[in-house]
């Protein structure tokens, strides 16, 4: 009769543990849904960490370009200032300087050094028709060979009369200005404006190279009373001008060296620089940004582009992004590659129950067999298990490793603080998978040496709370202990399951709220049935069925951290010892956890 009691018994809890492992022998919709929220929480952090790096290197050009129109308008108004300071030397000599005065101006501004890019500073006379041979009887008492040139049919003879250096100006003296178009507009703008005036882009007579230049004009007059059109150009005197070969301007204004974008300068189409070659080392043909500046430049617009160039795209390249996907990935595959080790053990373990229970049917015998068989397959399951967790540690080891040489490698280099975010990521993300594995492995080790010896409750469960003493403290818990029995049992595991229970009510205390623990026990005849109160935050009725299951969570990492496996292994104690364990609990109000261990314990 017992025997047949027995063997009812054993088919009910052969028929549970069935059940239980098909809900757990395969992948089920959380398992994936924990894989795809951690696969899309890997790619948002990517995406963001990437257009964080985009538009931080799209700032860094626009600083890049901002200040080479910057230093173009800069040097300009600098050489500009040069004009108005010979103006101011004319008339400080009353409108009339010689060859000498200006010879000797012009050395005081020290243009090589101070004005890199100008090809010289000169003096334009506007010479009136009736006033022609004076004024070439005046300039040939000391340069008897000098002439205006070329002959032009317009009504203006504006002839530059001076400009030094002169040994590198020979050409241009004596030109008369006003012989084409470009030329002559300009200096009629400076005349009517009275402000500095460029030509559009010329060749320059002095530029053997024969490449784009212009020229700048800034108007003086004679005795202006009035200052208004007609007076100015009544009393029009000619202009200080300086004449500019545009690639030396450039290399002057903005060396190479010391930028890391291309430029290219057009005036209404005409090109007056241009970087924008195969045969320049650092041409990208690929920029990763380009943008045109308009800039109105003494009476002229001119076209601004700028793009970036190879030492820029070499400058700004960045690892975060690549950093964050390659690790968030990584950890999402082994998380992967943990459910299907797990789902592949529990689906071994099922069918070796179903052929169990098969030959239970049959004959005692068979049954017994089974039982072996069983016990050897549970053997192998957790010394798989064991072992799987074990292999896991090491790479997950390494990654850890790998971190902190990041962060040491990177912690003087421009980046390294973004960087570093992302190596703390990928550090805190494998932590959390060291301390699952870590679960893992204790799960595994249950009941695999078990030792049956007489256990005092009433020690153990000091010792447990001696074991959490700074988290108790910390929380202001109080915990009562009802007298408790010596039980038959295995003092390890029993250790474990109350560790449990009390650290788990301990984890999920309401705040602002003293937490209260209560420890009975109760003599139910051929069992003792114990209980664990708190007054904590409580369970909702619709999980109390599913809290024992490996890895089920019913609150995110960020808010009560853990592996989810802790009430698994007190479930697997219990089920060590042949008890029962289950939960009681109201939301906001606390739980009760249950469980019996039986007085006679059968190994």
């Amino acid at each position: 009769m017992t025997n047949s009691h027995n063997q009812e018994t054993d088919q009910v809890a052969i028929r549970t543990e069935q059940q239980a492992l098909q809900k757990a022998g395969g992948l089920h919709w959380f398992h994936w849904l924990v894989v795809c929220l951690s696969l899309l929480l890997t790619l948002g952090v990517w995406q963001y960490s990437r257009l964080q790096v985009q538009d931080k290197i799209e700032n860094r050009f626009e600083r890049e370009a901002d200040q080479v129109i910057t230093l173009i308008s800069e040097r300009l108004q600098k050489y500009e200032d040069a004009l108005w300071a010979g103006v101011a030397t004319i008339s400080s000599h009353k409108g009339s300087i010689d060859n000498q005065q200006w010879q000797a101006f012009a050395t005081e501004l020290h243009l090589p050094a101070k004005y890199k890019g100008i090809n010289g500073i000169g003096v334009i006379h506007n010479v009136q028709a009736d006033k022609l041979n004076s004024y070439l009887q005046e300039q040939r008492q000391l340069r008897p060979n000098y002439a205006i040139h070329p002959q032009h049919n317009n009504d203006y003879l504006l002839p530059i009369t001076y400009i030094e250096p002169a040994k590198d100006n020979l050409a241009a003296v004596g030109l008369d200005v006003a012989h084409e178009a470009n030329r002559l507009n300009a200096a009629l703008k400076a005349r009517d404006s009275g402000q500095a005036q460029i030509t559009g882009p010329i060749i320059l007579v002095q530029d053997a190279e024969k490449t784009p230049g212009f020229l700048f004009y800034a108007p003086f007059y004679t005795d202006l009373q009035n200052d208004d059109l007609s007076a100015r150009r009544n009393n029009f005197a000619g202009m200080v001008y300086a004449p500019f070969v545009v690639h030396k301007l450039m290399r002057g204004t903005l060396e190479k060296s010391r930028r890391q974008v291309g430029i290219s300068i057009s005036d209404n189409g005409d090109y007056l620089y241009d970087e924008n070659t195969a045969n320049e080392t650092d041409f990208d043909p690929e920029p990763l940004f380009t943008k045109t500046y308009p800039i109105d430049v003494y009476g002229r617009q001119w076209q601004v582009n700028v793009w970036s160039t190879k030492a820029f795209r070499t400058e700004t390249q960045n690892s975060q992004p690549t950093l964050i996907l390659i690790g968030g990935i990584f950890i999402d595959t082994m998380l992967l590659s943990l459910f299907l080790l797990l789902s592949r053990a529990n689906r071994r373990a099922l069918l070796f129950a179903e052929r169990m229970s098969e030959s239970y049917q049959y004959k005692a015998q068979e049954l017994q067999k089974s039982v072996v068989r069983l016990e050897a397959s549970n053997e192998e399951l957790a010394q798989f298990a064991f072992a799987a967790s074990h292999d896991l540690q090491e790479p997950l080891r390494t990654l850890s490793n790998f971190s902190e040489l990041l962060e040491e490698e990177l912690a003087d280099k421009e980046q390294s603080e973004r960087v570093l975010l992302s190596v703390k990521f990928i550090s805190e993300a494998a932590e959390r998978m060291r301390n699952l594995v870590f679960g893992l492995m204790s799960y595994s080790r249950i009941g695999r040496e078990p030792t049956l010896t007489q256990v005092n409750c009433n020690n153990l469960v000091a010792d447990v709370i001696a074991d959490l003493d700074a988290a108790i403290d910390h929380s202001n818990t109080n915990i009562s202990i009802a007298k408790l029995p010596t039980i038959s049992g295995f003092e390890t595991e029993l250790h474990m399951l109350f560790l449990n229970l009390i650290s788990n009510a301990l984890k999920f205390k309401k705040a602002d709220t003293n937490l209260q623990i209560d420890i009975v026990c109760v003599d139910k005849g051929e069992d003792w049935c114990f209980t664990v109160s708190d007054n904590g935050i409580g369970i909702e009725a619709e999980y109390l069925d599913q809290i024992f299951m490996i890895f089920k969570r019913l609150h995110s990492q960020d808010v009560y951290p853990g592996s989810g496996i802790g009430l698994a292994n007190c479930k697997k104690v219990i089920n060590l010892h042949g008890g029962k364990i289950w939960v009681n609990s109201s939301l906001n109000k606390g739980s009760t956890f249950s469980f019996t261990i039986p007085k006679v314990i059968t190994l």
